[in-house]
């Protein structure tokens, strides 16, 4: 008769056991899901009640007051107002700025500008050095030889005319 194992055989006697320790585990876990559930449900909230504020003309009392308030404001002072995106009207009267988009706090944190950094400058290649300035020996030549006296193109001659006569005279120095 063959010895038979099992996995049974193996298996601790407290393997399936529920200890305090991971209740208590268990219920942190859901407990801050609940927090962090809550937090957003109440974040969700108060931004529709801002976009609902927002939608909404003013009410009498707060634009009499507005109208108090601005009465004692300098035009400048208006106008940065006015032309100031982030600044809005609630329909209380109150001026609040907008909460920043992701997008802008990225931008203002400054923290993907390499500002302070000091970069190396790239030398020129030699060659690149040595083209340039036969380029431009070959440029006053062409010129020379394409314009008149006073300066102005020959007839029938035009700055592309200069350019390819340049490249010519490049291409012949090499």
């Amino acid at each position: 008769m063959p010895f038979i194992v099992d996995d049974d055989d193996f298996r601790r006697e407290d393997f399936d056991r529920f200890d305090d320790r991971d209740r208590f585990e268990l219920d942190m876990r859901n407990r801050e899901n609940e927090e962090r559930r809550r937090r957003d449900l109440e974040q969700r909230e108060r931004d529709e009640m801002d976009r609902i504020e927002a939608s909404m003309p003013l009410t009498v009392e707060a634009e009499k007051e507005l109208v108090k308030v601005i009465e004692k404001v300098t035009p400048e002072e208006i106008r940065m107002i006015v032309n100031e995106p982030t600044l809005m009207i609630s329909p209380k009267g109150r001026i609040t700025r907008k909460p920043m988009s992701g997008r802008d706090v990225i931008r203002s944190s400054r923290q993907f500008v390499n500002t302070g950094i000091p970069l190396k400058r790239k030398k020129p290649r030699k060659k690149n050095k040595k083209h340039c300035s036969n380029l431009s020996q070959c440029l006053r030549q062409a010129n020379s030889e394409l314009r008149t006296k006073r300066g102005a193109l020959r007839k029938g001659k035009t700055q592309a005319d200069v350019m390819r006569r340049a490249q010519r005279l490049l291409k012949k120095m090499k």
